[in-house]
């Protein structure tokens, strides 16, 4: 997975944006929950409170009361609930296990005035104790009610504090398990947060994969587009108008790419086949007078400069028409089981007959055999052997080194020599291109050497590569596949 890829970068952001509503959504879920579970439970305090509010009722009664409670919150989780009291005669009952930190004197006090009430404090007569309620001994009425959490001896309670304008009850609820089941639910919480958020990953990545499909086999169509196929085209996803706008101008980038390479593969063949005629004649004409003219008259050195210049122009011109056929997908090559030893050995007597003072080595490895058209591979190292002469200091050196592998045939042409320029390495098989150091050089060349020779090597399905370029040496590499039997 490549972090720097669109399809990563959105399926980044899609999982993030999801996470974060995700995370909101939970917090927001989870304090909504809790505050819903704190509510029943102030229902249930304020439920078994008031019931015994109704009334005015004696200390006996508190007493029945936290018997009653235990019974209602069971063994396991004594004490469960305390409850302090305050009667109408002033007495006080208190839970022996209420906490020794919390003072009910010091709550809040409740608000005391009745409705109808709101000037008066004066209470009516209280009903009659412990009589049932009826229309001679109606209910009491019941004090707003209030709910608040205390820490104490190490331990939560949820207090309730309510009455009637009599009795003030605080009714204590142990906080153990309602924060147990709040931490159970918490972490059921979070275990499927993470699942959803798991899959809001991996559903952001499906949907980048399938939202960037077009695009991917868009991309694949025109990775496999070269230059000699041109003619081919991208078919438009049907069910897609946007990647359908998108193939279609793609499409028409194809067209117009064609007509122009066409264009320029026609011209380039045309002018080298029309130019071959005239410069032939010329040569021949040039000969004719360097043989005709007196030997070192200014006229004879004349012509035999204006004969290399020829020689030369027809050289460019013959390796033009090969690029040209090589960009058309016409260049023949006649195949047949070759020896690369003795080719070699041919090169290297050319190159110690032009520079003898040259050091120049081969070295086979091992008997390499290759399907070749003879003519056009020594060529291709011809050139090699002639950019390793050109670019070679006077006392320098050339080396040819055959090898063979499991894969195919690698032979390296080192030399001597000032290296080729960081900028100039990315840029030395374009045609027409000359480096910095050898412009305006008037025997560097045109600058169709290596790209012509790259063209050879590719037709026998090969490739020609830059292998080292240091200080003093330089070191090109022609990689080809072996002979079948």
């Amino acid at each position: 997975m490549n972090a720097s890829s669109f399809r990563f970068r959105f399926a980044l952001l899609a999982g993030l944006v999801s996470a974060v509503l995700l995370l909101v959504s939970g917090a927001v879920l989870w304090r909504l929950t809790r505050d819903f579970a704190l509510d029943r439970l102030d229902r249930e305090i304020r439920n078994l409170g008031q019931a015994n509010l109704e009334r005015v009722v004696g200390p006996s009664h508190w007493a029945r009361l936290e018997n009653a409670l235990g019974f209602v919150a069971g063994e396991e989780r004594a004490p469960g609930y305390v409850l302090w009291a305050r009667g109408a005669d002033g007495a006080v009952y208190r839970s022996a296990a209420w906490p020794a930190g919390v003072d009910p004197e010091g709550f809040p006090p409740l608000d005391t005035r009745m409705p109808g009430d709101a000037t008066s404090g004066d209470r009516p007569p209280p009903p009659r104790r412990d009589r049932p309620i009826s229309r001679e001994n109606p209910a009491l009425p019941l004090l707003a009610p209030r709910f608040f959490t205390v820490e104490a001896d190490g331990r939560a309670w949820r207090i309730g504090l309510m009455g009637n304008p009599y009795v003030t009850l605080a009714l204590g609820a142990d906080l153990a398990e309602f924060d147990a089941g709040l931490a159970r639910l918490r972490a059921a919480f979070a275990a499927t947060l993470a699942g959803a958020l798991l899959l809001v990953v991996g559903g952001a990545w499906w949907l980048a994969r399938r939202a960037l499909r077009p695009v991917a086999r868009l991309t694949e169509a025109v990775e496999g587009i070269t230059a000699r196929g041109l003619d081919q085209r991208i078919a438009a996803p049907v069910d897609d108008p946007e990647f359908q706008r998108l193939a279609a101008g793609f499409n028409a980038m194809l067209d117009r790419l064609e007509r122009s390479f066409q264009q320029a593969t026609r011209f380039s063949a045309d002018a080298s086949h029309e130019l071959k005629t005239p410069l032939s004649l010329l040569q021949g004409a040039l000969e004719q007078a360097i043989e005709s003219t007196p030997p070192g008259s200014p006229t004879q050195a004349a012509c035999a400069s204006m004969l290399e210049d020829v020689q030369r122009l027809k050289a460019i011109v013959q390796k033009l028409l090969i690029l040209s056929l090589a960009d058309a997908g016409r260049l023949t090559l006649h195949r047949a089981p070759l020896s690369l030893t003795p080719l070699l050995h041919n090169v290297v007597e050319d190159l110690r007959a032009r520079a003898p003072d040259l050091a120049v080595q081969v070295r086979v490895e091992a008997e390499a055999r290759v399907a070749a058209d003879a003519d056009l591979l020594e060529q291709a190292f011809q050139n090699l052997a002639t950019n390793a002469l050109k670019y070679n200091r006077p006392d320098g050196r050339i080396e040819l080194v055959v090898r063979t592998t499991e894969k195919g045939v690698l032979v390296e042409v080192g030399n001597t020599g000032p290296g080729i320029a960081t900028a100039d390495q990315t840029r030395i098989f374009e045609r027409f291109f000359r480096g910095a150091a050898v412009r305006g050089d008037r025997d560097a060349g045109a600058g169709l050497g290596l790209a012509l020779t790259r063209e050879i090597v590719r037709a026998h399905d090969g490739e020609l590569s830059l292998v080292e370029s240091a200080a003093d040496w330089t070191v090109f590499r022609v990689s080809l596949p072996p002979a079948r039997a």
